[in-house]
């Protein structure tokens, strides 16, 4: 299937440098968190995932009555 495909050299050039650039975006983020202070780490664990507000009244069609 694949011997039908004739790549040209600039198309090679643009997956590699798109992998490249995948790649090292990865490695970026991974060396990040590896590297992170003990104390950046304690503080992105103890974030809020949900505010405190109380959730606000729904809108929909289904909670109301027909007329």
């Amino acid at each position: 299937m694949f011997r039908r495909v004739f790549l040209e050299n600039w198309q090679v050039t643009l997956i590699v440098i798109a992998f490249l650039l995948t790649f090292s975006a990865y490695l970026m983020l991974t060396l990040r968190t590896i590297l992170m202070k003990k104390s950046e780490r304690d503080r992105l664990a103890n974030l809020p995932l949900e505010d405190d507000e109380t959730p606000k009244k729904s809108t929909s069609n289904k909670d109301q009555k027909p007329s």
